[in-house]
């Protein structure tokens, strides 16, 4: 990702950010107005109980927006020098969510035997590693890492587990990026500055 689109983006959902500030506090203004009319002005109450639900609309639409952006910004590394980005993925690599992944890694491992899936059983012993990597409080997961364990467990866009035939060489390709983002507590920061350098 360019420099010049990264400032960009992070322009956007400063932009977006002060959009839905805005629309969802005059939405509440005016709800909080309406409700107030009811005992002084009847006749203004229904257009700014109309008017606070169509702000409030617009602030919902531009949340979801902002998120949308968010969300695709984090599936490329460049993007995390936008502080938003970098948290929204480094949610995943915290350790509830951790134990959250490891679980349903095993649970991919028991349905696959219940549905002998060769392809996710031939990778039973990586998928195992994986699951306990992600329950060790002594290693650290990279928040792009993270974040690609999560689409790999639950997004069936991108994921070759949602597969109806899925390749061992796809399963495997995407076990080997997430492990690979794996290291002892103490030497995380010093990866993560690395990465930036480069």
């Amino acid at each position: 990702m360019y420099a010049r689109a990264i400032d960009e983006a992070e322009t956007r959902l400063l932009e977006l950010r002060h959009e839905e500030r805005y629309q969802l506090g005059l939405s509440a203004l005016a709800l909080a107005a309406s409700l107030a009319m009811t005992a002084i002005y009847v006749p203004v109450v229904l257009p700014l109980f109309v008017g606070g639900l169509a702000v409030g609309v617009l602030g919902m639409r531009t949340f979801w927006q902002r998120w949308d952006i968010v969300d695709r910004l984090a599936d490329d590394s460049d993007a995390y020098v936008i502080p938003e980005v970098l948290s929204y993925a480094a949610r995943d690599a915290c350790m509830e969510r951790r134990s959250n992944s490891a679980a349903l890694v095993r649970s991919w491992l028991c349905t696959a035997s219940f549905i002998d899936n060769s392809s996710i059983l031939a990778e039973a012993e990586e998928l195992e590693a994986l699951a306990y990597e992600l329950e060790d409080r002594e290693l650290e997961l990279d928040p792009a890492c993270a974040l690609a364990c999560r689409r790999f467990l639950t997004d069936g866009t991108v994921s070759p587990l949602f597969d109806d035939a899925p390749r061992r060489e796809d399963i495997e390709s995407w076990i080997v990026r997430i492990r690979g983002g794996f290291r002892p507590r103490t030497s995380l920061s010093a990866y993560r500055g690395s990465r930036r350098a480069l």
